[in-house]
C-alpha cells in the first residue's frame, strides 16, 4: 500500500516523510520542487520506499498517473500556500488557486482512483482571534476567519466535508502554531515560527529582543507528525475535524532560558520602550 504526501518539501511534509519512512511503508512525497539535500541523505538511510514526485498539485492529469502508477491507497494533503494577514491581490489569488482548487483536485482524484482515505491538513486561522482570546479553543468554536488564508482552510474544509457525501473517507486536522524538525524557508511561508528564529540567533551568537505577546501553545512538528499518521491509519473517526496541539501555552522566553542552560553566552530581553524587536511574531 502506498501513500501520497502532497506539499512534501514543506515543514510538516518532511517530518511525515521521516516517521513513514522509519514506520517503513511505501511513500509518495508529491511536491513543487525537489526535497531539500539534508532530507535526501536522512531519507535514504530508513527503512521505507521513497518515491519523489515533482509537480504541481493543480496539474491533475501528472497527479493522476503519478497516483496510478503507484498505486495510492492513503493520500495526506499538506500542500498549501501560507500567506500573511496582509496578503492581497496576485497572493490572494495564488493562496484560493492552491488551497481551494488544489485541494478539490486532490479530493476527484481520490474518488476516481479508490483511495481508502484522505487526511486534509487545515488550520486554527479559521478561528481568527479566537486562539488568542481567553476562552478554551475546541473544535466547537465557530470558524470566523480574519485573514486569506484562513478563508481558503475554510473553503477547502468545505469540499472535504462535501466529499463524504460521494463515499470518499475523510478527516480534518486543523494545525496550530509550529516549530521544529524540518522547519526552513520553503518560499510558502511569509514567516517561520518564533522558536525558529530564536534558535538561528542563539546559533549565530546574536542576542534576541523579545516584543511582548507571543503566548502560544506552540507545539512540536514531529508530534504533529505523529498525530496525522495517527489519523491516516486509525480504523475509523469519531469526529470529521480534530484541532491537534499541545494543549497549553506558552512564551516563546521560554525556550530563550532552555537556550541559554545549552548557549551560556546567549542572551535575550523584553523589548525597551520604543525598542524594536529582533523576533517578529506570525
Amino acid at each position: 500500500m502506498s501513500i501520497l504526501v502532497t506539499g512534501a518539501a514543506g515543514f510538516i511534509g518532511l517530518n511525515v516523510l521521516e516517521q513513514l519512512l522509519t514506520d517503513g511503508h511505501a511513500v509518495i512525497a508529491h511536491s513543487l520542487g525537489p526535497l531539500p539535500g539534508p532530507a535526501r541523505e536522512r531519507f535514504a538511510a530508513l527503512p521505507g520506499s521513497l518515491a519523489v514526485v515533482t509537480g504541481d498539485v493543480r496539474d491533475v492529469d501528472a497527479l493522476r498517473d503519478a497516483m496510478v502508477r503507484h498505486g495510492v491507497q492513503r493520500v495526506l494533503h499538506t500542500a498549501a500556500l501560507t500567506v500573511g494577514p496582509a496578503a492581497n491581490g496576485a497572493a490572494a489569488v495564488s493562496a484560493f488557486s492552491v488551497n481551494v482548487a488544489g485541494t478539490s483536485g486532490v479530493l476527484q482524484l481520490a474518488r476516481e482512483t479508490g483511495v481508502r482515505r484522505v487526511v486534509f491538513t487545515s488550520s486554527t486561522a479559521v478561528y481568527g482571534e479566537a486562539p488568542f482570546a481567553d476562552a478554551p479553543l475546541t473544535e466547537e468554536t465557530p470558524a470566523t476567519p480574519l485573514t486569506v488564508y484562513g478563508y481558503t482552510k475554510v473553503a477547502a474544509e468545505a469540499l472535504v466535508s462535501q466529499s463524504r457525501a460521494f463515499g470518499l473517507d475523510t478527516v480534518c486536522a486543523r494545525l496550530t502554531a509550529i516549530y521544529g524538525p524540518w522547519e526552513h524557508d520553503s518560499g510558502v511561508r511569509d514567516t517561520l515560527s518564533p522558536p525558529f528564529q530564536i534558535a538561528r540567533a542563539a546559533l549565530r551568537g546574536e542576542t534576541v529582543v523579545l516584543a511582548d505577546g507571543g503566548e502560544r501553545d506552540w507545539t512540536s512538528s514531529t508530534a504533529i507528525a505523529r498525530a496525522l499518521i495517527q489519523l491516516l491509519f486509525a480504523p475509523a473517526h469519531r469526529h470529521d475535524v480534530y484541532n491537534l496541539g499541545v494543549g497549553h501555552t506558552w512564551h516563546p522566553e521560554a525556550l530563550c532560558a532552555a537556550l541559554r542552560e545549552r548557549l551560556p553566552p546567549f542572551a535575550w530581553r523584553r523589548a525597551g520602550e520604543g525598542e524594536s524587536p529582533s523576533i517578529a511574531y506570525n
